[in-house]
């Protein structure tokens, strides 16, 4: 088992001359991460290729390792599949199966691209990443508030979270995550955003660092019919030990009970009432924490994901692996963006 991270090719960086110099050196950089990609295979022979979304992976590349007899499959996790570049509309056509996480994607992929097979999984956590962490001194100084944002920035999170403001405009609030500072432009919604993206022990801490964790939803976005129903943040949070406050979907109530296991809004106006009850309940606050937290440990982690992305590889006469564990998130060719 090996993982070939596109992070390591791609550089998050943040300057605007260094973000200019990588996009045009990108297509040299997508060729490397592309060779890196079928080195790792012809040294390792997998007998499978997960990708992690893997916006950067190109369709001969794919055609390549099947060739070589190695089943390919793709967990994508996002609202759309058109709105992270170019390569995914020729790439996806040559997946064995795509895993999707939002009900309306397959439908919407269908129309522009044929896919060989496609089924739904949900989201999950990480085991390793997404737990409760006891807070140093330090820690709080850095990530203690009443109400966090941890996301990246979307036009209509920004949205709902002005309508808070002028609701709420004294909150204690803090957002962190991709595109706030370039993208905001509400000036209600700038004075809160307190930093770039967070991972690993930072992101666990922040979460549980916080009286209330706001899972905002994307909304629609390009190449999408509509709005997801779920995020990362709907797993994470409670596996975190988070107290969550979640935009209230059908797809959310499948999986928590209102009221018990998450508390739910569902416009502004109920937003910033249902912070001020919890931030004056704390017990009940805490109840809700807890028990959101025993619906989605074990059963919501990412081992229980990939456990059915290999009982499908199995079942659909895919050769058995040769390692015993359930994969990684972002085995092979792909890794958070």
């Amino acid at each position: 088992m090996t993982d070939v991270d596109v992070q390591t090719f791609f550089p998050q960086v943040q300057n605007k001359s260094s973000r200019v110099m990588l996009r045009i050196l990108k297509w040299r950089v997508v060729r490397e991460y592309n060779a890196a990609i079928l080195r790792a295979a012809e040294t390792f022979q997998p007998d499978l290729l997960l990708s992690f979304k893997a916006q950067h992976v190109q369709a001969r590349t794919l055609r390549a390792l099947r060739g070589h007899g190695i089943s390919l499959y793709n967990y994508y996790p996002d609202t759309s599949a058109f709105a992270h570049g170019p390569l995914l509309a020729r790439s996806l056509p040559e997946y064995d199966c795509v895993f999707y996480t939002k009900r309306f994607w397959d439908q919407d992929v269908r129309r522009l691209v044929s896919l060989r097979e496609s089924t739904y999984i949900r989201h999950g956590y990480d085991e390793a990443i997404h737990r409760p962490i006891e807070l140093e001194e330090r820690d709080k100084a850095q990530y203690q508030s009443d109400v966090v944002v941890i996301a990246t920035h979307t036009k209509y999170k920004e949205e709902v979270l002005h309508g808070l403001l002028g609701l709420s405009p004294r909150l204690n609030l803090t957002v962190w995550g991709n595109q706030w500072r370039q993208s905001c432009t509400s000036a209600r919604v700038k004075q809160f955003v307190k930093g770039e993206p967070l991972v690993g022990d930072s992101y666990a801490k922040a979460i549980c660092g916080a009286k209330i964790n706001l899972a905002l939803l994307s909304g629609t976005v390009r190449g999408s019919s509509r709005g997801d129903e779920t995020t990362t943040r709907t797993y994470e949070i409670p596996a975190c030990g988070g107290f969550m406050l979640h935009e209230r979907s059908p797809e959310l109530l499948e999986l928590y009970k209102e009221g018990e296991e998450v508390a739910c809004f569902s416009s502004p106006q109920e937003l910033a009432e249902k912070i001020d009850y919890y931030l004056a309940h704390p017990e009940e606050r805490g109840a809700i924490a807890c028990a959101g937290h025993r619906r989605c440990v074990p059963a919501y982690s990412y081992d229980n994901r990939m456990a059915e992305i290999l009982r499908w590889h199995e079942e659909t006469g895919g050769k058995a692996p040769k390692w015993q564990q359930p994969l990684p998130v972002g085995t092979m060719s792909g890794a958070k963006g």
